[in-house]
């Protein structure tokens, strides 16, 4: 059981090096998903876990969602239709 305060796990993080258009310096963009498992409370109950997903600019974050694991199971099935359709649609291109 536990009474301590949520330790999120980093599980991904996606970095994006450009060169800035405006000054030419280089740049850095990043996407991190980290997740909590689900626990017990004190009170017996189960809390589901949580998924972040932070989005940042060089050491800054710039923005964070906090996702229940609904919320990510759709986020997870709109992206795989999305790498199914643009796999498909290449495919077809590649078959012209």
């Amino acid at each position: 059981m536990s009474d301590s305060p949520r330790q999120y796990e980093r599980r991904l993080q996606l970095k994006h090096f450009f060169n800035d258009p405006d000054n030419g310096a280089k740049r850095r963009t990043w996407l991190e998903l980290q997740m909590t498992t689900p626990q017990k409370s004190v009170e017996g109950w189960v809390n589901e876990g949580k998924v972040r997903l932070s989005l940042g600019e060089d050491k800054d974050i710039k923005g964070a969602f906090l996702l229940n694991i609904d919320e990510a199971c759709r986020l997870y099935k709109t992206l795989d239709i999305m790498v199914q359709e643009h796999e498909s649609m290449k495919a077809q291109l590649w078959r012209e």
